[in-house]
């Protein structure tokens, strides 16, 4: 097994440390010197564990003050760690859907620049909502768009874990060519806010996803939209050996 940073290794037994009580909720952390010293590494390697637990919302760090404990557990945000772009295009097994609502819609103007089409263009907008195995509250509501025909796919979402751009492939023959991400900041719409248990209006976080099949035509568009602290992408890039940036 490859052995872990030592960094992480730091920010596992600093995580323990907090979970047994030695440092309580609200208590200062010993100083980075301090910690330095303890683990006998640099003041990079103490930066970047105390980085860890803070991204999972057990430290809140003030500059010129110190650490301070504000959490004994991680918060519920999950975190995916991409090891290639191609894990982007899909979430994880943890991650359960179900469907909320199909209906039929003719694009507007609005939603024809939201899926590259032309104003009037038919399509079937699957609303579903995601959550992490085990705790309650749901990570994301996602509307999915696909061609009239193919309608009959919401049958089929949440059966598994396959993506529905999967079942697309295995009902319908299509064949992915393309697949274009983009993310943005955004807001919770007040008919997302009650199922995700939030405000309307609450920060959040867009990932839309085209799928381009024969001949360049949009077979599927899935708009997902995350409440703040709900779901984090972490992406790790290693350089190969004799490769420069």
């Amino acid at each position: 097994m490859k052995p872990l940073p030592r960094y992480q290794e730091i920010a596992e037994e600093l995580l323990g440390d907090i979970a047994a009580g030695k440092f309580a909720v609200g208590s200062m952390l010993p100083t980075e010197l301090e910690l330095c010293d303890r683990f006998e590494v640099s003041r990079f390697t103490i930066r970047e564990a105390l980085r860890r637990l803070h991204d999972l919302g057990l430290l809140h760090r003030k500059r010129g003050s110190g650490t301070v404990v504000r959490s004994r557990e991680p918060q519920s945000a999950f975190v995916q760690t991409l090891g290639s772009m191609s894990a982007l295009l899909q979430y994880p097994p943890e991650i359960q859907i179900k469907v909320i609502k199909s209906q039929s819609i003719t694009a507007d103007a609005e939603q024809a620049r939201l899926l590259h089409c032309k104003v009037g263009r038919k399509w079937e907008r699957i609303s579903c909502v995601r959550w992490v195995s085990g705790p309650d509250t749901p990570i994301s509501w996602t509307d999915l768009y696909v061609p009239p025909r193919y309608k009959s796919v919401a049958e089929l979402i949440g059966t598994d874990s396959k993506p529905a751009f999967e079942h697309l492939i295995n009902k319908f023959g299509e064949t992915v060519s393309n697949v274009r991400v983009e993310l943005s900041a955004s807001s919770v719409t007040k008919e997302m806010a009650e199922v995700l248990a939030v405000e309307p209006d609450t920060p959040a976080m867009t990932i839309v996803r085209r799928y381009t099949g024969n001949r360049e035509k949009t077979f599927e568009v899935s708009v997902s939209v995350h409440p703040e602290g709900r779901f984090t992408y972490a992406m790790d890039m290693e350089r190969e050996w004799g490769v420069r940036f």
